[in-house]
């Protein structure tokens, strides 16, 4: 973990005491969800090697995601109902705690987004059934063949499932540096302390407008992301960005309500070196805490 003092005036230092976060960020893939979503409908192609190493490169820093973008998709040409499939597959893989997470956190008052480099239908419709609103959720929209399929039925819903893809918007979240411009759109009228959560370079990139990076190696743990995360998730749950994100006082709000047992999983973590941390960041961690307790 990386120990040099940040320019960014707001990062904590080891004068300054554990606040809580206002403004949670999540990845999708790989991080909500223990899929790479462009991979798994590279499967059903039957053209997963190719395209997971692209993703692979992509997610490692060694390529720029806008390299590799439209030739993914250019060798899968998803159908909408292929689309649909992938977000049930987000559904039946989704990281341990990840729903508990986000309901503690709406439970404290937290605003919950999710930012992907994913595909626009399936990440949203995954997050929306987590509980995160629509607004709150971007990703990259796809463009249709309306022609394709038996396009003079086109309002019948089988139909538009059979519609297969012409073009993907180009935007920030096709290039690895592109978070941040989404997360400046997204907070430009909130007030609050944010935080990002995510596995790969292109949510590493955030590091410059957020106040706490949190990289997650629960379901890939990329060397490049944990040398420079702030705090790096090392097991298989999210349950620690409740205290991470809430502090002590989210603690005592959790108190006898179903939201106690995933924070104190999320401590657990932590307490357990699964969860490691800049030393001032952790010596800041633990006097919150420990005065909590005293």
């Amino acid at each position: 973990m990386e120990t040099m003092h940040r320019k960014n005036t707001n990062r904590m230092t080891n004068t300054i005491p554990w606040t809580s976060y206002d403004l949670i960020f999540f990845d999708c893939d790989s991080t909500l969800s223990a899929i790479e979503g462009i991979d798994e409908l590279a499967r059903f192609k039957g053209k997963a090697w190719r395209v997971s190493v692209l993703t692979q490169k992509a997610m490692e820093g060694e390529l720029d995601l806008s390299d590799v973008y439209g030739k993914r998709l250019q060798a899968i040409r998803p159908t909408r109902g292929q689309l649909k499939a992938i977000e049930e597959r987000y559904w039946e893989t989704m990281v341990p705690d990840a729903q508990a997470v986000i309901n503690a956190l709406k439970y404290l008052g937290k605003q919950v987004f999710i930012i992907s480099g994913g595909l626009a239908e399936p990440v949203r419709g995954f997050g929306v059934r987590l509980g995160v609103p629509a607004e709150h959720i971007r990703a990259v929209q796809l463009e249709y063949n309306e022609l394709s399929g038996n396009w003079w039925r086109y309002y019948e819903p089988s139909e538009q499932a059979s519609q297969s893809y012409l073009d993907f918007d180009e935007g920030p979240l096709t290039v690895s540096n592109g978070k941040s411009a989404i997360i400046r759109e997204l907070t430009r009228e909130r007030r609050g302390r944010i935080m990002m959560i995510g596995d790969g370079s292109s949510d590493l990139a955030t590091r410059a407008v957020v106040d706490l990076f949190v990289g997650f190696g629960g379901v890939v743990a990329r060397e490049t992301v944990k040398d420079k995360a702030d705090v790096f998730v090392q097991v298989k749950s999210l349950a620690s960005i409740v205290p991470l994100a809430c502090g002590s006082q989210g603690y005592v709000k959790t108190l006898d309500t179903p939201h106690q047992t995933v924070f104190e999983r999320g401590l657990a973590h932590i307490r357990d070196q699964e969860v490691l941390m800049r030393n001032d960041l952790k010596q800041a961690f633990e006097k919150e805490f420990q005065r909590n307790e005293d």
